[in-house]
């Protein structure tokens, strides 16, 4: 099976402790499964690393995921202290044949990733470390680190490089996938700013990726990479700061009568073409007490408000309901953009059901029409109220240039606007419904998309023919297949 994450099959190294590591959420080792780990894998992590049971107080904590839509499920959690310790949990699943999951941010939502039950979750928070090299712009990053520590190390060194909006999310769980983000235009994807990564096999093996070491698997690692390994570390290459290192930030709102203007405005700023500088997130959204709709769009330009005001002032003339401009420093972008909603899709709680594609302009028909029926679906779902329809609209100047073949992403020419479609609800009966209707609208986009097949971004996938997120050339399957079975031969 060929898998969008990878959920089974590796396995960890020898630590140089000889102390043990802590267990938690039992008095006593009542099952053979307890007793086992005791004594068979406890020995061989370091000092640092945790075991942690259900019956543990910190078992929510520590398993709670981003959304409970078809979500995997463990019988043990263990923290790793050191890429052995990893290692050695690796091989100790794959030994007793135990499926496994590695987490930093807990954003994968993936329908792959309920094959998961009763398994063991490899929580990677431990291992976040962020150490930048001031002579050459290098960051190394832990496996388990999340957004915003990058992002508060990064500015604070005078450096930037292309994140993702939201704070929370794992930085190697979503450069794996590609990794776009607002400063994409400047300076291409996360995958382009990779340099070296640090990869726990299936076997079990640590090996270093890189142009120059274990080339091929580069070439997967980089779009592809959640099918290959346990990433531990990771180097990229950083930029020196904007000026400043403040960005313009303009917050509006629209009466939901003048969508037709909103969208026939951002298609002739993406024919124009939008400038590298600047991302615009267009957002269906509600009022969670009174579900009144509303059309709110966060504009970020990279640069000094004069210059942004180039490709703001059209938005002004439009009249929304309300305009504020401000410049915010990047390091608190994540939490003040989008008046802090942004931040707030971090909560982890009930079900976040999400279907996507991409388009490469609006189609105004269409879009009326999408947003009747969430709408529609708001006031017959008051459960689902936070529902939302998201569209990205970001550079394209770095992404492009890269060549399309120079890694397992496809879709580099095809990403105008990553169009995502949320469902939030909190009762799981509402699910066979929300899958319905939301896989409804993306097929109406597609329809009238322009592109011949759907396309989509890895990290957002749901279950489409995997050529929509691998790419539909042959040689790209046949590429990625032939890497899998080199370096993960189990699966």
């Amino acid at each position: 099976m060929f898998l969008k994450s990878m959920i089974a099959g590796l396995g960890l190294l020898i630590t140089t402790s000889l102390s043990a590591p802590t267990i938690q959420g039992t008095t006593r080792l009542d099952t053979f499964e307890k007793r086992d780990l005791a004594s068979t894998l406890a020995p061989r992590l370091s000092s640092g690393a945790t075991i942690i049971f259900p019956q543990n107080p910190e078992w929510q904590n520590v398993t709670e995921r981003w959304t409970k839509y078809l979500a995997p499920s463990f019988k043990v959690a263990i923290e790793p202290a050191c890429e052995n310790d990893v290692r050695e949990i690796v091989k100790y699943a794959v030994a007793q044949n135990i499926n496994f999951l590695a987490q930093s941010g807990r954003h994968g939502y993936a329908p792959e990733l309920q094959r998961v039950q009763k398994g063991i979750l490899i929580n990677m928070e431990q291992i976040d470390h962020v150490k930048i090299n001031k002579s050459t712009g290098i960051v190394t990053v832990g496996g388990g680190t999340v957004y915003e520590q990058l992002i508060n190390a990064t500015y604070a060194a005078g450096r930037e490089m292309t994140v993702g909006s939201c704070p929370c999310v794992g930085v190697l769980g979503a450069t794996l996938g590609g990794g776009h983000g607002r400063l994409q235009g400047l300076h291409g994807m996360s995958i382009d700013q990779l340099r070296r990564l640090r990869v726990v096999l299936a076997s079990g093996q640590a090996i270093t990726v890189s142009p120059t070491e274990n080339a091929d698997l580069w070439y997967g690692m980089r779009g592809a990479g959640q099918n290959f390994g346990i990433v531990t570390e990771a180097d990229f290459q950083t930029a020196p700061q904007v000026p400043k290192g403040t960005h313009y930030d303009v917050e509006m709102q629209f009466a939901d009568a003048d969508l037709e203007k909103v969208l026939e405005l951002m298609n002739r700023q993406i024919k124009a073409p939008l400038p590298p500088q600047l991302a615009v997130d267009i957002v269906f959204g509600a009022n969670a007490t009174t579900l009144k709709p509303v059309i709110a769009i966060n504009f970020v330009y990279a640069g000094p408000q004069s210059s942004g005001q180039k490709w703001s002032t059209p938005w002004k003339a439009l009249g929304p309901l309300t305009f504020t401009e401000r410049t915010i420093p990047w390091s608190e972008l994540p939490f003040k953009a989008g008046n802090g909603l942004i931040a707030a899709q971090c909560l982890k709680y009930g079900y976040k059901n999400t279907y996507s594609l991409n388009l490469p302009t609006f189609h105004p028909p269409t879009l009326r029409s999408v947003y009747t029926s969430w709408t529609h679906f708001l006031a017959t779902h008051p459960n689902a109220n936070a529902s939302t329809v998201l569209f990205e609209v970001y550079g394209q100047q770095g992404v492009r240039s890269f060549p399309a073949a120079s890694s397992a992403f496809p879709n580099r020419f095809v990403s105008d606007i990553l169009t995502v479609i949320t469902a939030w609800y909190t009762q799981p009966a509402l699910t066979s419904e929300v899958d319905a209707w939301a896989s409804s609208l993306r097929d109406m986009m597609q329809r009238t998309s322009g592109f011949e097949r759907l396309h989509v971004y890895q990290n957002y996938a749901h279950a489409e023919p995997r050529e929509a997120f691998y790419g539909y050339e042959a040689w790209r399957l046949e590429r990625l297949q032939k890497l899998k079975r080199k370096y993960d031969q189990r699966d």
